[in-house]
């Protein structure tokens, strides 16, 4: 009969329970602790411009998060007939003050189409859009900033 205190079947049982615990505590604490999955954002959309056409849209959307002060401004280029829309301007800024439901933090953003395949975006200075001007979607588009309270 052996006589062994610690045994390789007692080594497994106590590496499986050690494991356990490590994993579920990184879990739990995760979890309750500011680690959490679902966000509390919520994204509304702002302004919807058609080309003359009305064959092709730019859209302004915003998503405000309640951790934070933070406002994500994008405007999205698509088509009207179901197309996946392109990102062409997104910005971040720290001004979410107000009531994200009605639009009051809202990015004050001009969309003006200039004929069916050129859009300007006219921002205010001192918000630089994160994407470069240019050409997408086969749309030109072009970033104009102004100061405050000059539209």
């Amino acid at each position: 009969m052996q006589d062994r205190t610690f045994s390789a079947r007692s080594a497994v049982f106590l590496a499986v329970a050690l494991a356990i615990a490590v994993f579920g505590g990184m879990y739990f604490f995760g979890h309750f602790f500011g680690g959490r999955s679902e966000a509390d954002c919520q994204a509304l959309p702002i302004q919807l411009v058609l080309s003359p056409s009305g064959q092709r849209q730019a859209r302004q959307e915003q998503e405000a998060c309640g951790s934070t002060d933070e406002l994500h401004t994008q405007v999205l280029l698509g088509g009207t007939g179901g197309t996946l829309p392109v990102t062409v301007f997104t910005a971040t800024t720290g001004k979410a003050l107000g009531s994200n439901s009605v639009g009051q933090r809202a990015l004050a953003l001009i969309l003006r189409w200039e004929g069916e395949n050129r859009l300007l975006i006219i921002h205010p200075a001192g918000v630089a859009s994160q994407l470069p001007a240019g050409t997408y979607s086969g749309v030109e588009v072009r970033l104009q900033a102004v100061p405050a309270g000059s539209r």
